[in-house]
């Protein structure tokens, strides 16, 4: 495995933080996972297809978004 090093901004920080809370698994897990995870599956495709057709989202809408899902993703893993 190699390793890497990336800048992340905080507000993605605590959604990689929020998310190895809730898993209990270390943020380094939890971030070298997303890549495999496609960062959201197939609902991360269709939000990026969306936005390419539709108008260009300022860097708050996306963050809104991405906690929206998020938020979306952990109620489906509650209830499943």
């Amino acid at each position: 495995m190699a390793t890497v090093v990336v800048e992340v901004d905080e507000d993605l920080l605590q959604v990689i933080d929020a998310q190895a809370a809730d898993s209990g698994r270390p943020r380094g897990e939890v971030l070298a996972g997303a890549p495999r995870r496609g960062l959201g599956g197939d609902r991360l495709s269709r939000i990026v297809a969306g936005a390419r057709q539709g108008p260009v989202l300022s860097e708050e809408e996306a963050m809104a978004l991405a906690k929206a899902e998020l938020e979306a993703v952990r109620a489906e893993r509650r209830q499943g």
